[in-house]
């Protein structure tokens, strides 16, 4: 049986809380978890099929979830969010491949893991109190929403609809604009609806390169096995001491 809303809700506020967070603050998901010790996660970035937005496995106590560097950030936000339910709440077996869609068509547990991500980005009581003071859901409400919770344009009308604040008809109205440039004339970047910058489009984060660091560390590898795992976890930057150029996502 799938899960209610009040189930996910409450899921994703444990989820928050074991992070200490509270259920109201936006959160640096991708900081989060990258600095989760103790599961054992790393985060790989890197293109993939238009269809697809991400997929996660788990091996033992290793979690490894990929995401699509081509997707907007604020949809690498609510990937990642999503991959977290099927490892954190879900007994996988094998590798789950999640598309970007999400119709009524998709299957109980992608449904379920969406409407998690959802509410883990964006708890209900926090939209609710958000949502209090603005009485009409103007484009422009949407857009700073998203902008405030950093969840994508879809992702916010999705949730806008479900939770009744829109109809469908203006759900669709809002979904035909030019959301980045909507955005822009509102005075924020585009950053929340474009894809990972060209020297990040292959990247990987968490547990991945604290594995590494730590088997140099203890002379377990040599410094040339060292860089060349780092190399093939795309991490030239650490490897050759490479600083970030200015203007790229912060993340």
């Amino acid at each position: 049986m799938m899960k209610s809303d009040q189930e996910l809700n409450s899921l994703a506020l444990q989820t928050r809380r074991g992070w200490n967070e509270d259920g109201y603050t936006p959160i640096d998901i991708f900081g989060i978890v990258n600095g989760w010790k103790e599961k054992n996660i790393t985060v790989l970035r890197y293109p993939l099929s238009d269809r697809i937005s991400g997929m996660c496995t788990r091996v033992d106590d290793d979690i490894v979830i990929c995401i699509n560097s081509k997707t907007s950030y604020g949809r690498q936000r609510f990937t990642l969010a999503h991959e977290l339910y099927h490892v954190l709440y879900e007994d996988i077996d094998g590798q789950i491949i999640c598309n970007k869609s999400m119709s009524e068509n998709q299957s109980d547990s992608e449904r379920e893991a969406d409407k998690f991500a959802s509410y883990l980005l964006m708890p209900y009581d926090a939209l609710f109190q958000y949502a209090a003071n603005n009485q009409e859901w103007t484009l422009r409400k949407v857009i700073d929403a998203e902008q405030f919770f950093q969840i994508s344009h879809l992702a916010m009308l999705f949730r806008l609809t479900s939770n009744g604040f829109i109809d469908e008809k203006t759900a669709e109205e809002y979904r035909d604009v030019t959301v980045s440039r909507m955005a822009a004339l509102l005075g924020y970047g585009k950053e929340l609806y474009q894809p990972a910058p060209e020297n990040r489009q292959y990247f990987a984060t968490g547990e991945y390169i604290r594995k590494i660091e730590d088997l140099s560390a203890r002379d377990l590898i040599s410094n040339g096995k060292r860089e060349e795992l780092l190399l093939e976890g795309y991490r030239a930057d650490i490897v050759y001491n490479l600083e970030e150029e200015e203007g790229n996502l912060n993340d």
